[in-house]
């Protein structure tokens, strides 16, 4: 949406919200699927099928043309590899085995100046797009790229996430995600939006509860999109409070293609069920750095032509097999913003097992270990995932953390700049009231915010537990 309208929508009726969001689907859609989108969902179609030998190579080609350009074009990396002696003649001769010889990237520095990292060519030439994000750990991100690059990442998604998938991106579909398109905590529906450009229902994500779960079917069931897309845990809370009143839906979706969070087998089940449709797992980044993609025997495989993944230990160097490590991501699609060994958050586990789909030359992960949060729980028995985003587009917070103590009370500690100040606070407590209604914000400012005893970052805690008795739910303190 643009900004003019995203300031008036919470104040319109429910067909000038469609008519909005439509709009702007037009213009998103062609941002996404128009220009050479076809010419690069033919590229990943024919890379889909090539040797282990034949991937090994592209991607070597591709990976030293993307270092040359950042260490020349890009302001962040010719200066920080100037500053240890990385030359041109070191990065022509860098592979992917080879990669960890170069320093990792933190997310903290891409926090804190991302526009040191676009490319002084591309700002030039090309019309950038930025986006604002908390990504799965706490910390805004500002990620920039082009329309070409938006193109690239969503033909990949299409062959290797849709079309695994027996789907398609351009079908009918569903979204339930991080935007606030049933503007005030206390509506009484409906809850999603329609996006006729596309052919999208958009539900919210932050009204699922048990009172509401027949309003959300009958959406489904009136729009009938053939895949189903967004936050996998969304879609398991969904079907959870689904199968608790007996209830699916009347129509057979083609798939589910979930991202967000790990999809677990038990996830699977009961999504599978009341949704009458296999759920398949997309496990990306918001800063389209890496991609990987579940295929049709449930492997999921990494697409090293999207982004380069290396799992490595506490000190950067690769983990075998079976050993759990930092995943670091390579971008190989955006030379807008490139990012070259970049820290995600997440853990992760190669497998040592190969695939009987036959794709040798996509590298199959074990396990996420990573994006670990609770759920959050209304007063009125709510269930969300993704919390976090109410640090989005919020400048001076660094890192940001989430504890529930109770259903009506929040502790929120910011790790932030010099600036954050009660505006900062009045946003934040707005974005909760949007979400939860009436809630008690405490806010802290804080030095640093604890990790596990592995180094694991949670962007949300619920410190209470969820007791169900058959359709009610009691509220108590976690032992």
């Amino acid at each position: 949406m643009t900004h003019p309208f995203e300031r008036i929508y919470p104040y319109v009726p429910v067909w000038a919200q469609n008519l909005g969001i439509s709009i702007y689907g037009i213009f998103y859609r062609h941002e996404r699927l128009g220009g050479n989108f076809e010419q690069y969902v033919t590229q990943f179609q024919e890379r889909d099928h090539w040797s282990t030998d034949l991937m090994n190579d592209y991607i070597t080609k591709q990976l030293r043309q993307q270092l040359l350009k950042a260490f020349i074009e890009v302001p962040y990396y010719r200066e920080s590899w100037s500053s240890i002696g990385i030359d041109n003649n070191f990065l022509e001769l860098t592979t992917p085995e080879t990669l960890f010889r170069l320093p990792i990237l933190p997310k903290r520095e891409l926090r804190m100046a991302p526009e040191r990292f676009v490319s002084d060519r591309v700002r030039q030439q090309e019309r950038l797009i930025t986006y604002h994000t908390s990504g799965s750990t706490g910390t805004p991100i500002k990620f920039i790229c082009t329309p070409d690059t938006q193109r690239r990442i969503y033909a990949a998604k299409e062959v290797r996430s849709f079309r695994w998938a027996k789907t398609s991106i351009r079908l009918p579909r569903s979204m339930i995600g991080g935007r606030l398109v049933v503007p005030r905590a206390y509506s009484k529906g409906p809850f999603y939006r329609y996006n006729w450009a596309e052919k999208q229902v958009y539900f919210s994500a932050f009204h699922i509860s048990p009172v509401n779960v027949s309003q959300y079917v009958e959406g489904f069931n009136w729009f009938r999109p053939q895949v189903l897309t967004g936050y996998a845990h969304s879609y398991f809370l969904l079907a959870r409070m689904m199968a608790e009143q007996a209830i699916v839906l009347d129509y057979e979706p083609q798939a589910l293609v979930l991202g967000s969070e790990k999809l677990t087998p038990e996830m699977k089940e009961v999504i599978s069920r009341s949704f009458r449709a296999r759920a398949y797992q997309e496990y990306g980044a918001v800063e389209s750095c890496m991609l990987a993609t579940e295929c049709e025997h449930g492997s999921l495989h990494v697409n090293p032509d999207a982004g380069i993944v290396e799992i490595v230990d506490e000190n950067g160097f690769p983990v075998p097999p079976g050993i759990e490590g930092r995943i670091l991501c390579t971008s190989l699609l955006n030379e807008a913003q490139p990012l070259i060994r970049y820290e995600i958050g997440d853990i992760g586990v190669w497998s040592n097992q190969t695939c009987s789909c036959g794709r040798e030359h996509l590298a199959v992960l074990q396990e996420v270990v990573g994006r670990l949060e609770d759920v959050v729980v209304g007063p009125d028995g709510r269930e969300m995932v993704r919390f976090h985003g109410i640090f989005v587009e919020l400048p001076h917070v660094i890192e940001g953390q989430v504890i529930q103590e109770a259903p009506d009370l929040f502790t929120v500690n910011v790790i932030a700049m010099d600036g954050f100040g009660v505006q900062d606070e009045q946003l934040i407590r707005k974005r909760f009231e949007e979400r939860l209604g009436k809630v008690e914000v405490h806010i802290k400012r804080v030095q640093e915010i604890e990790r596990s005893g592995s180094g694991k970052f949670r962007a949300v805690i619920r410190n209470f537990q969820i007791e169900k008795h058959n359709n009610y739910v009691s509220l108590g303190r976690k032992a």
